[in-house]
């Protein structure tokens, strides 16, 4: 997420294994050589683009390979040097890059991730996109465009939408005695299948809970059983609540007594144990499904089971922003890469491969698309998505600062109450710099 940065950001699609070759092919027999087929940018020299982005994941190879393709496409006018950075190591990289006006000319996060940065002047507006690289705006669904707008005007453009989902792996649900078809449908049937997947003989757990690097998928635990983070509309924390104890008490039982998920995991951990058939259970975003299907994981993917009061999922997306200290040659060549991104074929390539929803109306209407069971369920989300803090510039701080640490002491044994209360004061405290 980016896995939002993820996404936040972190506060960020639906996601797939058909090869790259039989997605392009299959495009290019149905004319689709002539969409992902750009103006570049009219240089008199070769344009060097430096591009960052956080995706470590499996389907950080597709975007390496795309942008591969674009650069072999765009020898003469455009390169693309794209750097691969871990969530933390971004978020840390990046401020510093900004006040220096060494930041890349083009970057890749989480919505809400960028906020702080448009709010401050950082990145550029970007309302021009459009007019300048001749893009189809109609092909765009009006919530992907909406995802990239503050205060009116478009800051961010959309390189993919994304959810959490569970994803389960079949062969151990057999093996622990679970029918592999069908997914528990509550949080106490999560927890009684992640025990009964538990191995540590095997090194095998039932059930990821990271405490970094990965969406914010203890969103769902946290709303399906009737608690909340922000009060938006008053700017407070309402963290500290009695069901969000309650949900932490589970949390942290499944965890250091059961021993369902090893402490202090992060994300690209348990994409690792998953692809290598050593975890039940893993709510997550659709990236995974790619280095599934390659590895030949029998899996299966639903939406995060039901809680006390409701079923719930984190809806978000990844976003494409350039910053103040972009050139307007170096602006020209990341509009052109974009378009490129946001052409048909490319679309349907990352839906059909990585499994994301499509946001272009053109992909979503796509037979082969439409026909895809993966990115079909990773499309539905029924009445359960969220978003997760929206409009706060302080959303990804609270996320990467505030609440993955509280997971990680309620891994390590700390008292869940305590541990909320004083979460929720940190948070209070953050969002005393929201305008």
């Amino acid at each position: 997420m980016m896995r939002k940065m993820r996404v936040l950001t972190r506060i960020m699609a639906g996601t797939l294994a058909v090869s790259t070759v039989f997605a392009l092919s299959a495009c290019g027999n149905s004319g689709s050589d002539k969409e992902t087929k750009t103006t570049p940018a009219s240089n008199t020299k070769k344009t060097t683009l430096t591009f960052w982005n956080t995706f470590t994941g499996p389907d950080g190879e597709t975007l390496k390979s795309i942008v591969d393709k674009y650069n072999k496409d765009h020898a003469n006018q455009v390169e693309i040097k794209m750097d691969v950075l871990p969530a933390d190591q971004f978020a840390q990289k990046l401020p510093p890059s900004i006040a220096t006006k060494t930041a890349p000319s083009l970057l890749l996060m989480s919505p809400s991730a960028a906020i702080p940065f448009i709010q401050n002047g950082s990145f550029q507006k970007l309302d021009d996109f459009f007019t300048a690289s001749g893009a189809d705006k109609g092909d765009f669904s009006d919530a992907s465009l909406q995802m990239g707008q503050v205060n009116g005007a478009q800051y961010m453009l959309p390189m993919q939408t994304i959810g959490v989902f569970l994803f389960w792996n079949k062969k151990l649900f057999k093996e622990a005695g679970l029918d592999p078809e069908k997914p528990p449908q509550t949080f106490d049937q999560l927890a009684e299948y992640a025990v009964k997947l538990t191995d540590p003989g095997k090194n095998q757990f039932g059930l990821s809970m990271p405490v970094k690097g990965a969406p914010q998928y203890y969103t769902s635990f946290i709303w399906g059983n009737g608690g909340d983070f922000v009060d938006l509309k008053n700017k407070k924390s309402v963290l500290n609540s009695p069901e969000n104890v309650k949900t932490m008490e589970w949390f942290q039982d499944l965890v250091v007594n059961k021993k369902v998920s090893p402490k202090g995991a992060q994300g690209s951990e348990f994409d690792k144990l998953m692809i290598n058939g050593k975890l039940g259970m893993f709510l997550t975003g659709p990236w995974l499904a790619g280095g599934l299907k390659q590895n030949n994981i029998d899996f299966g993917v639903s939406l995060p089971p039901k809680g006390s009061v409701k079923q719930a999922t984190l809806s978000d997306g990844s976003v494409f922003t350039i910053p103040s200290s972009t050139s307007p040659e170096e602006k020209k060549a990341a509009y052109d890469f974009i378009k490129y991104w946001n052409s048909t074929a490319i679309g349907k390539e990352w839906s059909l491969k990585i499994g994301f929803p499509p946001y272009l109306k053109s992909v979503a209407n796509d037979p082969q698309v439409k026909a895809d069971p993966l990115v079909s369920q990773l499309s539905n989300f029924g009445t359960a998505a969220q978003s997760f803090l929206s409009g706060l510039s302080t959303g990804d701080r609270i996320n990467s600062d505030i609440l993955f640490p509280m997971l990680e002491a309620i891994e390590a044994g700390q008292p869940p109450a305590i541990v909320l209360k004083k979460a929720s004061e940190d948070i209070d405290k953050a969002l005393q710099t929201e305008k």
